[in-house]
């Protein structure tokens, strides 16, 4: 079945590239041009993409995004279908997934697979320390969609964390969508300006119960003494037992989008690249070395494209207090 479906789909391909043409142009122009209209982040679309992709190719079963994205008006998962079309007509004739998006080795990740790894390892964390914890905070929760049925932490008490605009709409689109977020407590941050546990306190968060911090998505946005400043903070404010899992980018993976066209596109919509990692070859220890410095403790690590000549490109760390 695979040598039929490699025949279908070139031919497939081909004929139906005007049609992925238009579908990638409309999820770019609604992704970043709406999303700078509603004054929301870009990014933040472009992991809900994957998220929605990963449900589509049944690697990941994700109702909340599938619900969310029929709503959404600044991705379209009409557009993303088009986009895909040919590739799933490839995966329902072979019967496995090949090219995008895959399931590859761990440390054989490319860039293709940073949002559906990455996705994978913090689902991995999290489902094995849900039953060790209370509460769960979201920072920079974005569209992630977890809380709605993605994961089984129908136990913790669970906070979403997120900039005024951002989670003002994912609100609203939530209640288009008709998912029920009655058990989520959304606390407003300007983290600018405001001061995170005092928000999350005056919420109901309670700093005497073991969390699990999920900071995803967020540091290669921030400067270095920002990371670190935020990482002593929850660790400053969180009880023994709690943990707090980020991804952390390699420097050269930052600098690569921190080029001109890059730049340009994640400045639309002020979200420029800032932190990365100097990950050469001992990039163990410079993440120990970071991680401790912090306060923190290390725990399990999952470095991607590790199995590069160049290294890593990022982890996902889990870090414990």
């Amino acid at each position: 079945m695979t040598v039929l479906s490699w025949l279908v789909f070139v031919p497939l391909q081909l004929i139906w590239l005007p049609m992925s043409l238009f579908g990638a142009i409309l999820v770019g122009y609604r992704q970043i041009v709406v999303s700078k209209r509603l004054g929301v982040s870009q990014t933040a679309i472009e992991v809900f993409n994957g998220r929605w992709t990963m449900d589509l190719f049944e690697i990941r079963a994700d109702g909340g995004a599938v619900a969310l994205g029929k709503v959404l008006p600044n991705t379209s998962t009409n557009g993303l279908f088009l986009c895909l079309f040919p590739l799933w007509v490839k995966w329902k004739i072979a019967g496995k997934l090949s090219m995008y998006p895959r399931v590859v080795e761990r440390g054989h990740e490319s860039i293709a697979e940073l949002v559906t790894a990455r996705t994978a390892y913090f689902d991995e964390v999290i489902n094995r320390q849900a039953s060790q914890v209370e509460q769960l905070v979201m920072l920079g929760a974005g569209y992630d969609t977890r809380a709605y049925g993605a994961l089984e932490i129908g136990g913790l008490t669970v906070f979403e964390v997120d900039q005024k605009n951002t989670q003002e709409h994912k609100r609203a689109m939530l209640r288009s969508a008709g998912l029920d977020a009655s058990h989520v407590t959304f606390v407003t941050v300007d983290f600018s300006r405001d001061d995170l546990f005092e928000r999350l306190v005056a919420a109901g968060f309670d700093p005497t119960k073991a969390t699990l911090f999920l900071w995803e998505g967020v540091t290669l946005y921030l400067s270095e003494d920002t990371v670190r400043s935020s990482m002593q903070q929850i660790h400053h404010n969180a009880p023994a037992g709690s943990v707090l899992l980020a991804d952390i980018y390699a420097r050269r993976f930052v600098d690569v989008f921190k080029r001109k066209a890059g730049d340009a596109t994640l400045g639309y919509t002020n979200e420029r690249l800032g932190f990365g990692l100097p990950m050469g070859d001992r990039w163990d220890q410079t993440l120990r070395h970071f991680v401790e410095s912090t306060s923190w403790s290390p725990g399990q690590t999952y470095f991607m494209g590790a199995a590069s000549p160049k290294g890593p490109f990022m982890v996902v760390a889990e870090m414990v207090r």
